[in-house]
């Protein structure tokens, strides 16, 4: 448990977060032979990286609740000369913007840094006699090389060109180091192969991992006394990484493996033979854990997202709030049995506006205050998910070839949304709009919405059907200062 909340000195400072990625030098880095010298330096550095991802410009903020979900169109932000007002527009000229991007740009870099240096150390004859342990060793670099992966990826989906019929092509770095001199530029298909090269690598080095074992909802496991196999949700776990593998085999359509990675996931089985997922429902919104804790495959653990900056964020009482979302529009993301959609009943509150109306606000993130306990906390108050079970039921729905297995998904995956559907497709290529569809509702907040027009060619966005979205829109532009 402490190690996912407690960073030495040492680790706080590895990598001081510069304000543009060229600025990191070696004098911001601690040495390595002191670094290094402990199995703990490896933990403390590895956890350092988790950390690191919390920040606002990555998956704390801007990746997750706001930024991206401003570029797939989700809120009605109508002041022109916002970072907000810009991403709705794809105003990449906007400085605001401009400044954005950098910023998100450099600390994807920043991260990626720092999970080289825990990969190079670890791989070196001090990391070898340092970490004697094999299985801790392979758990190490296995989460290292799964992370950089990760991280790499949504820097292809953010920056890179579309995955299909490209006309506007992209290269991007794919760092294997420690320093900032040497980054090579990759064009798609290199760059996506370096990635799998990563995760497939992870996915053989973490076939131990301890939650094959122990199913990722029992974080604490008494006969395990290393604290740092305990709490594999919020690690990247071996699930994970199928489940990192569904996404990418979906993103570049590859259909085929896009399901057999995410079948893998859905019929994984505990130790006693019972399943070991289960989508979550009406037992997580009952306890108020509206991040969906049960089904989170892996997912950040975050102190600094309290009920604060979520109703900041997304109760609108007047025009001031960035996240406004109007009735129509919540009603329109739910064309159908809104009365029992449990989503529509227990994501959505209401408050009373300027002018004595009422708007909706969402309420993934705002979770149970009188939770005092920081194991349950941990659950729900402070997740966020990177990947959950419902995605995985869509993927497996739009990638299998079997009309009946793919009714089959859908009528479990909204039996568990309260609502009641049988034979609901009646041919495959009714699934596609359907799966995007609920991951338009599923995903709000979480930054996938994007990445899936992007992924589909969408020409228009949900909420306005006027706006014609060109391959431009989707190809957020690099920094200036990295293209020299």
């Amino acid at each position: 448990m402490k190690n996912i909340y407690i960073i030495s000195a040492l680790c706080c400072v590895l990598f001081v977060s510069a304000c543009d990625f060229l600025d990191v030098n070696p004098k911001t880095q601690v040495p390595a032979d002191k670094m290094f010298m402990q199995e703990a330096g490896f933990e403390d550095a590895l956890n350092g990286c988790y950390m690191k991802m919390n920040s606002k410009h990555l998956y704390g903020k801007f990746l997750t609740l706001s930024g991206v979900d401003f570029l797939a169109g989700y809120y009605d932000r109508t002041t022109s000369g916002t970072l907000e007002h810009a991403l709705s527009n794809f105003e990449f000229d906007n400085s605001y913007l401009k400044s954005q991007i950098k910023s998100t740009y450099n600390e994807f870099y920043n991260v990626i840094l720092q999970v080289n240096d825990v990969i190079v150390h670890l791989d070196s004859e001090q990391g070898r006699n340092v970490v004697k342990s094999p299985e801790k060793r392979n758990l190490l670099m296995g989460e290292a090389l799964a992370l950089r992966a990760f991280l790499h990826f949504d820097i292809l989906r953010l920056f890179g060109q579309v995955p299909k019929n490209a006309t506007i092509t992209v290269s991007l770095p794919y760092s294997e180091v420690t320093g900032v001199d040497a980054r090579p530029l990759y064009g798609f298909d290199e760059y996506l192969a370096k990635v799998m090269n990563d995760i497939e690598d992870a996915e053989e080095l973490l076939k131990e991992d301890p939650c094959r074992t122990y199913n990722l909802n029992t974080h604490v496991h008494a006969e395990v006394k290393d604290d740092f196999y305990h709490y594999r949700k919020y690690r990247f776990n071996y699930y994970a990484v199928k489940a990192l593998k569904a996404r990418i085999y979906l993103y570049i359509g590859d259909r085929t493996n896009a399901y057999k990675e995410a079948m893998s996931i859905i019929d994984a089985k505990n130790q006693d033979g019972s399943d070991y997922f289960a989508l979550a429902g009406d037992n997580d919104f009952n306890k108020s854990y509206f991040a969906m804790p049960s089904e989170t495959i892996m997912g950040l653990s975050n102190r600094g997202l309290d009920n604060n900056e979520t109703e900041r964020l997304f109760k609108n009482e007047s025009n001031a709030f960035p996240m406004l979302f109007s009735k129509s529009r919540c009603e329109m993301m739910f064309y159908f049995n809104t009365a029992s959609n449990n989503r529509f009943s227990r994501w959505w509150g209401e408050v009373t506006n300027a002018t004595g109306g009422l708007n909706p606000y969402y309420k993934k993130y705002m979770q149970n205050e009188g939770v005092s306990d920081d194991a349950v906390k941990l659950d729900n108050k402070w997740l966020v998910p990177l990947f959950r079970l419902s995605e995985i039921y869509l993927i497996a729905m739009e990638s299998t070839d079997d009309l009946a297995q793919a009714n089959a998904l859908y009528t479990e995956y909204m039996r568990a949304r309260n609502v009641q559907v049988e034979d609901y497709f009646q041919d495959l290529s009714m699934v596609q709009g359907e799966t995007v569809f609920e991951m338009r509702i599923e995903f709000m907040a979480e930054g996938q919405m994007f990445y899936t027009y992007k992924r589909t060619g969408a020409t228009d966005m949900y909420f306005d059907y006027s706006k014609t979205i060109t391959e431009d829109n989707y190809v957020v532009p690099v920094p200036e200062s990295e293209l020299k």
